[in-house]
């Protein structure tokens, strides 16, 4: 009973990390207009079924600070239950956005993380409709990870043009 539970915490932990991980370009590779009007469209498609919008720097800069550090938390708390999932189930482990998260944000405190998302929105107000998660995976994230998820490379190489 207590293994059928913890793997019930799972699924619930993996919706909300697959909900929250689909919200930006996990390889932060370029996308085609095309690719940018589906993933609004998978956006979109996930706020009108589970009734919970993205949240994004239009909402962000009119939360408290506290409301800030709460998302954060929250963001936080999912990712350490389902990496202490992984570590106790070794089956359930895989190269996801959850290790990607952990070795991008070691050490970086919770104000430091809200302090990065609001100078991000600070200078790209015209960014304003970025999903937060989608900041701190380019912010903070990205620039400190070796790999993409899944071993994928982070950024598409440069596409030759002959001359």
């Amino acid at each position: 009973m207590n293994r059928l539970r913890i793997v019930g915490i799972y699924l619930v932990v993996a919706l909300f990390v697959g909900f929250t991980a689909c919200s930006f370009d996990v390889l932060a590779a370029e996308k085609s207009p095309n690719q940018k009007a589906g993933r609004k469209a998978m956006e979109k498609g996930l706020q009108d079924s589970l009734g919970m919008p993205v949240l994004t720097g239009d909402l962000w800069q009119k939360m408290t600070h506290d409301s800030k550090v709460a998302f954060i938390w929250g963001f936080g708390h999912v990712v350490t239950i389902e990496q202490y999932l992984m570590e106790k189930y070794p089956e359930l482990k895989r190269d996801s956005y959850v290790p990607k998260v952990v070795e991008g944000m070691a050490n970086i405190p919770m104000n430091e993380v809200v302090a990065r998302v609001d100078k991000f929105y600070g200078e790209n107000p015209d960014q304003l409709k970025e999903p937060v998660t989608k900041v701190i995976w380019d912010t903070m994230i990205k620039p400190n990870i070796k790999t993409g998820i899944a071993g994928r490379p982070l950024t598409n190489p440069p596409v030759k043009t002959s001359q």
